[in-house]
């Protein structure tokens, strides 16, 4: 497929003052985010010191991401996304609240925050595909790169200073204090969603079943080269590879042994990483040859996560983290971008709904690397897993013909 090549500025997408609003929510956002998983992970440690436990916490997020992100996509074509994404956030500021309240009245119990985490990730699969959607309906689109490029820099953005104020946070004052302050991120940044006008995409019709209308998005992906190729190396790097970032704080504590401002700090060199990439990507604007650009990025995410998973030095793993970051949001934002600019809006949702489901495996495969880090080493873990995750990066991107003769 040729994609209309159009020039576009570095800041063509915030000329649209919808998708100014949204791109100040995402900032929000993502310090909560990047706050969430912080200290969700730190408080399982004070409270059991295990890396297994730790990597089941991030897996109770993960696996009702994966099992009901394809109903989120469905959802997200059903219905208004802005009013979808509005009450998902505000439903995860109100679960952190409660969270806080439990640990400042020390009632808190271990179970409690699996509780939590799995809440938070049916949530979440209700509002990332409607998220990743809504670009789409605020911006054209010759600048949709761009305008995904663009929202990628505030969700790094985000990234750099959330888990950094997380972790300053809990050594100055407290794990509660960090909460509180979690809560109030979210509901306040949902807030900027309210003025943004989106156009309604195509609507299902109503009375439709809805497991036949997962099935047509489902069919639309494994039928269409393009698309498998793109999401199959979503699955294998999404579980492989990006567990790394869930399980950080117990690898910065084992194998470094950073407190919880160094392990925030980590957190913070991934975003730095990942901001630049983003803002790369947003200067390239129209390019071609995305496909290239994907995979170059996919490998280089591998290797870099390999050499990462075996430095035994603060600092190294410091810079070597700043790569991961800028190369794995380079992947994440190609790929968001190829499947928006070549997936008919009425069955975006679904499609992206299946890529966010990639990115969900990250969670259910914190479970596993938790465990391999346990009975071995986090190097092993770590490293085991960006190796495979090459592997299929190459047989699929590369060994494959489909996404080597794609231009967009």
């Amino acid at each position: 497929m040729v994609a209309t090549t159009h020039r576009t500025g570095f800041w063509s997408s915030l000329e649209n003052r919808d998708f100014r609003w949204l791109w100040v929510n995402t900032t929000g956002q993502s310090m909560g985010m990047g706050m969430q998983f912080f200290l969700l992970g730190w408080l399982v440690l004070e409270l059991t010191s295990s890396s297994y436990q730790l990597g089941l916490v991030i897996s109770l997020y993960g696996f009702p991401n994966l099992a009901f992100v394809l109903f989120g996509g469905l959802i997200s074509d059903r219905f208004d996304r802005r009013w979808l994404v509005f009450g998902c956030q505000t439903a995860v500021g109100a679960s952190v609240l409660a969270l806080a309240i439990l640990v400042v009245t020390d009632r808190v119990v271990l179970w409690h925050v699996y509780t939590v985490a799995f809440w938070l990730g049916t949530i979440q699969a209700l509002n990332l595909p409607a998220r990743m959607a809504l670009v789409a309906d605020i911006v054209p689109h010759n600048l949709i790169m761009n305008a995904v490029a663009l929202n990628s820099a505030m969700l790094n953005s985000g990234r750099i200073i959330g888990p950094a104020l997380g972790g300053g946070v809990v050594e100055i004052a407290s794990i509660t204090t960090a909460l509180f302050l979690n809560a109030g991120l979210y509901v306040g940044s949902a807030l900027c969603l309210l003025p943004i006008h989106a156009d309604s995409p195509p609507r299902i019709r109503q009375g439709a079943n809805l497991l036949a209308e997962i099935q047509t998005g489902i069919r639309y992906t494994l039928s269409t080269p393009v698309a498998l190729t793109v999401i199959g190396i979503g699955f294998a790097v999404g579980f492989f590879a990006f567990p790394h970032i869930q399980v950080l704080p117990g690898f910065a504590k084992d194998v470094l042994n950073a407190g919880a401002g160094e392990a925030g700090l980590l957190l913070t060199a991934a975003g730095i990483g990942s901001l630049v990439g983003s803002i790369a990507l947003a200067a390239m604007g129209g390019v071609t040859f995305k496909n290239w650009l994907l995979i170059a990025t996919s490998i280089g995410f591998g290797i870099s996560l390999f050499a990462f998973a075996w430095s035994p030095w603060y600092w190294v793993s410091w810079v070597l983290l700043l790569f991961v970051g800028l190369v794995s949001m380079g992947y994440v934002t190609l790929g968001t971008s190829v499947l928006q600019m070549t997936t008919p809006r009425e069955v975006q949702g679904r499609v992206i709904s299946l890529w966010t489901a990639s990115a969900a495996l990250m969670f259910v495969g914190a479970l596993p690397m938790g465990l391999v880090a346990d009975r071995m080493s986090w190097p092993i873990a770590m490293g085991g897993g960006a190796a495979i995750s090459l592997v299929f990066v190459l047989w699929l991107g590369v060994i494959r013909p489909t996404f080597r003769q794609l231009r967009i």
